[in-house]
Formats: C-alpha cells, sequence, structure tokens
C-alpha cells in the first residue's frame, strides 16, 4: 500500500491569513453555520424520496465541507453542529445497516447510491478528522454491507443501478478504499476492485478508454463531474492495491483535461444548460454564443480533488498545483458571492461579454417543484472546493513542511523529535508577486521546507538569508538544513500581466497576472491591446488586484460581477487586434 507522504496539519496549527482564509471564514459564518441540518437528515428519515430526485446528496456533501472548513477554522459553534447532525444522521441507520433516502422499492436506482457516497465520505471525513469513534466506522461498515446485500441476480451490477450509465452509482470507488484503509476488511478490497474492473460504465471500461488517449469529451456519456469522481477513485485504488496500469491512466486522464477542457479560470463544462459535461471546453470557452451554459462549480470542486489525486500518485511534480492555484484564486473565489452565502452553479455565459454570475434557484423546487431550503448541487460542492484548496496551501510532511499557496498563513508545527518552530508567510503575492517567510524558535532545528515555484514564474527568484539559491518554474525549491531563530526567505516570483490565446483560431485572447485572471466588469466600453504597457492600480473594484491601461481597466475576476445581477456583467476574453 503506497501511503501519502504529506498530510493536513493538527487543528489550530495553521491558520490563513489572505483572501482565502477570509473567503472560509465568510463562507463559514454566513452559510454553513446557518443552514437547517436536521432538514437535510428529514429525507434519510422518512425515506419518501420516491420522485427519483438528489435531496440524498445534500447532508453529506454540506458535512464534509464543513468538517474540512472546522479543521482550518476551530469554531465551537461549527463543531456543536457537525456533531449533532451526525447523531441525527446515525438515527436514522436501520438494523439491516440501511441509510437512504429512497423507500425499499426504488433503492439503488435513480441517484440513490450517489446520495450514500457522500454520507459514507462524509462520515469518514468525520471519523479521520474529528473523532476516530468505533461507532462511525460500524455505521460505515453496515451501510455498506447492506448494499452489497442489495447487489445480487439481476441488481449485481452497479453500473446499471444508477445515472449516466452507472458513472453516478460508480463513483462510490473512491468511498470504498478509504473504507478498506480504515478496517482493513478484505471484503471492501474485493468490492473497490469489482468496481474497478468493471470499467464504472454500461458504456465502456472509462479508464481503458483514457489509456487509449479518448478525449475526456468521448469517455463514457462525459458527465464532468460524475467522471471524474471515478477517476479519483481510481486514484484511491492506485495507491492501495499498487497498481501501475491505473496510475497511468489517472495522469493521462489529468493531463488530457487540464489540456482540452480547463478554461483560462480554471473550471470546465458545457453542453447543457447546467454547464456540466466535457464538451471540448478549452476552444469553446472562447464562442460568443456557446449554447450551453459554461463551468459548473461541482466540476470545479471535483477537478480540485482529481489534481490532489494526481499529486498524490507523483508528489515530486507540482504541476497538479498549478492548476489548483488557478482554479481557487479564480473559479472558486469566483463562484462565491462576496458574503459568502451564495454560490453560483455556472459561470458568467458568454465569457466574451455579457454574461452575469447568478445564484442558482432551489434545485429541487424547479425540477420537481418541491422546496428544499434553496439548496443546489454547487452551492452544497463550493464549500467543498474552497475548504479542500484552503487545506492544500501548506501541507505537512514527515519532516517539514510544504508550501503550495502563497497566502498570508501562520504555522506552528513540531518536528518528529518534538522540537517547536513558527513559520509566519505574509507579502503581496497576488498584487506585487512577493512573499517572505519568517522562522522562529528556541533552539536550532533540523527540518524542510518545501516550496512551490509555478510554471508562470520563469524569473522567479529565492534568496535564504539575503543569499540567493537556484530555482526552476514548474519545480518545487527543497531547503533542507537546520534553521535558526530569525531566519528569512524572500521570494519574488517576478509576475507580469501574461496575454493567454487558448484558442488561436477565435480571434480572443485573456489576461493573467502571476495566477489571477483578469476580467473587465460592467459593460465593455473599450478594448484592450495585448501588446500595451499595463499599470498596476492602487484603487478599482478588485479585492485582490486592479489594471488599467489607458482608458481600460480591469480586476481580478473573482472580484467581477460581484452584484450577482444583470447589471453587472464581466468580460473574460478580448478581440484581438
Amino acid at each position: 500500500m503506497y501511503i501519502k507522504p504529506y498530510d493536513l496539519f493538527p487543528v489550530g496549527a495553521l491558520s490563513l491569513r489572505g483572501i482565502i482564509g477570509e473567503a472560509l471564514r465568510k463562507n463559514i459564518l454566513c452559510r454553513l453555520e446557518k443552514l437547517d441540518y436536521a432538514l437535510m437528515v428529514d429525507p434519510f428519515r422518512f425515506r419518501t424520496e420516491d420522485d427519483g430526485a438528489w435531496r440524498c446528496e445534500f447532508w453529506g456533501k454540506v458535512v464534509r465541507s464543513a468538517i474540512l472548513a472546522w479543521r482550518l477554522e476551530p469554531s465551537s459553534f461549527l463543531l456543536e453542529k457537525i456533531r449533532d447532525t451526525v447523531k441525527d444522521l446515525l438515527s436514522t441507520q436501520t438494523t439491516d445497516g440501511c441509510i437512504s433516502t429512497y423507500p425499499a422499492d426504488k433503492q439503488i436506482s435513480g441517484w440513490d447510491i450517489w446520495g450514500r457516497k457522500y454520507v459514507l465520505l462524509a462520515l469518514l471525513r468525520y471519523y479521520r478528522l474529528i473523532e476516530a469513534s468505533p461507532e462511525i466506522l460500524d455505521a460505515c461498515c453496515r451501510m455498506v454491507d447492506h448494499l452489497l446485500s442489495q447487489l445480487t441476480g439481476e441488481r449485481a451490477d452497479l453500473r446499471a443501478c444508477g445515472m449516466h450509465d452507472g458513472l453516478a452509482s460508480c463513483s462510490i470507488l473512491g468511498g470504498i478504499v478509504e473504507l478498506y484503509e480504515a478496517t482493513g476488511e478484505k471484503r471492501y478490497l474485493d468490492f473497490a476492485h469489482r468496481l474497478i474492473e468493471s470499467g464504472c460504465s454500461l458504456k465502456e471500461n472509462v479508464f481503458d478508454a483514457a489509456l487509449k488517449g479518448v478525449p475526456p469529451k468521448g469517455i463514457g456519456n462525459a458527465k464532468a463531474y460524475e467522471l471524474t469522481s471515478c477517476f479519483k477513485g481510481a486514484a484511491a485504488y492506485s495507491r492501495m492495491a499498487g497498481e501501475e496500469k491505473y496510475k497511468t491512466c489517472v495522469e493521462k486522464y489529468f493531463r488530457m483535461v487540464a489540456e482540452q477542457e480547463i478554461f483560462v479560470t480554471g473550471t470546465a463544462g458545457g453542453r447543457d444548460d447546467c454547464g456540466e459535461f466535457w464538451f471540448d471546453g478549452v476552444i469553446n470557452q472562447t464562442c460568443e454564443k456557446p449554447g450551453c451554459g459554461l463551468g459548473e462549480t461541482c466540476v470545479t470542486a471535483t477537478w480540485l480533488h482529481l489534481c490532489e489525486s494526481a499529486f498524490s500518485l507523483d508528489w515530486t511534480d507540482p504541476a497538479p498545483f498549478d492548476q489548483m492555484e488557478t482554479s481557487l484564486y479564480n473559479a472558486i473565489l469566483g463562484a462565491m458571492s462576496q458574503s459568502g452565502d451564495r454560490w453560483t452553479h455556472v459561470n458568467p455565459t458568454p465569457l466574451t461579454g455579457g454574461g452575469w454570475k447568478e445564484s442558482p434557484p432551489d434545485q429541487i423546487r424547479r425540477w420537481f417543484n418541491t422546496p428544499f431550503d434553496e439548496h443546489d448541487c454547487c452551492r452544497a460542492q463550493g464549500p467543498e472546493g474552497l475548504a479542500f484548496g484552503a487545506a492544500h496551501a501548506v501541507l505537512r510532511l514527515p519532516d517539514g513542511f510544504m508550501v503550495n499557496f502563497y497566502e498570508d498563513f501562520l504555522l506552528e508545527n513540531t518536528t518528529s523529535s518534538g522540537a517547536a518552530y513558527t513559520v509566519e508567510n505574509s507579502g503581496a503575492y497576488l498584487t506585487r508577486g512577493v512573499t517572505e517567510l519568517f522562522f522562529k524558535m528556541k533552539c536550532p532545528t533540523d527540518f524542510k521546507a518545501v516550496l512551490r515555484i509555478p510554471a508562470w514564474s520563469k524569473k522567479c527568484e529565492v534568496f535564504l538569508n539575503e543569499e540567493k539559491i537556484a530555482v526552476c518554474a514548474g519545480k518545487y525549491c527543497i531547503i533542507d538544513r537546520v534553521w535558526s531563530d530569525g531566519d528569512h526567505i524572500l521570494i519574488d516570483f517576478h509576475p507580469d500581466v501574461d496575454v493567454v490565446y487558448p484558442n488561436v483560431t477565435s480571434g480572443y485572447f485573456a489576461l493573467k497576472y502571476g495566477p489571477v485572471v483578469l476580467a473587465e466588469p460592467g459593460k465593455a466600453t473599450t478594448d484592450p491591446d495585448p501588446c500595451g504597457n499595463w499599470e498596476i492600480c492602487s484603487t478599482g473594484r478588485g479585492r485582490i488586484l486592479n489594471v488599467k491601461q489607458g482608458n481600460f481597466t480591469a480586476c481580478d475576476y473573482a472580484s467581477a460581477g460581484s452584484a450577482f445581477s444583470p447589471d453587472d456583467p464581466l468580460r473574460v476574453f478580448f478581440p484581438s487586434k
């Protein structure tokens, strides 16, 4: 079994103090702490979901994001809510082990197993990050054993028991692997093996398709969220079973998605009104009339998970974190309202101008005419993307720490030998492209500092106590030494406004400053010159960044369209001259 050589820090050890930390706190205060958790348990309590809907997914999605958010921003109020709702959910488990919102005669159809997957993931995260209670693990075992008891006879094939040709139901693979790792019970390993060998789709073996180089839009039914969830499970299986085939297929799928589907803003998805399918997104993101919604927030969050999964298979390559950084600072922050209580479902469409950020309506009311407390899949999944990205800003190593995102932070860590040290990171990474790390400790201490040098930072300079260190863009800078109190690292990333042509035949370009995508807020008044000079401004619409070129002004994509109103449109792509 391959064990990840990195982990999250203990509760309270890492404090994020920049734009990501601020967004996390707002989302906790204005959404995660205010939700009616008992209402989300009710479908499990009464099992009346006989209309084929997906009320079953909301509890697990919300609770797992709340657990991770609490891990980063400890709140006794949120912790109490999490503990109470977990206890409430477990009270719905029947003697046969079943946890489901569907009545008995409709179970393992529709979205039933999809919803059970999210319950399993939330309970296992609770077990790992809050309380390693035997009661929790027993509940997980009983619910999966009950599912196994239902998969018999004509219903033995999980691919035939759910939506999107089996992708939705088979995406439980990752949860099954995690349960095996927690228990060591062979029946769960066998179940995971059957799932991955089935290929997870009635249409084809999706893993073999990726190995053959079939583009994402041609794998399975191309439902981005569900398909990617299966590949995340394949990564977990590869780490657990050590099978090179699945490591290779996950890495190949990751590269194809990055190259063919991910928009300049770090999200993806199209083809339907909700922006939920792979569809050659890199090419189609510049369409003036795409005929579909662009970029589902659920896809963004799942893409972050896949990036981490790809990194876990080869943790020497920071390329997945280059991708995550773009998604986190743009697609995730840009999907959340500035107050932290709302999330967009799709990105502004079109991105060539006139599109605006919109908070989705009650998803269950929309499709089934039954109100469900304004829930939407992306309102539930956005907080997960934010918390998951934040959790990977700085990671714990057995012999030190790893910085992936240069959010201002305070880290209080302890070496394996018990020596305590503090690292404080501060600066202007997203504006001037400079950050500094200050080290404090009582006595000289030996540990490793691993620093990601972004692929875009071709001129990056790193100075340790004013002495320059050689670094390479797109690689990790590893400093393994005996540190002393007062040691200091200065990193100058030398960002500039870069012109990005994602589709050379479209005649459009986008603008990035380091990892930050620039957008024109409001109605278009003039076009920028891709060859012109830029000035960083101290004022403007942007919370992160403001730039101008003559009469043209732009700000960070996350801030543009923040009114969530058709009267506040934005533009990401500009016509070439």
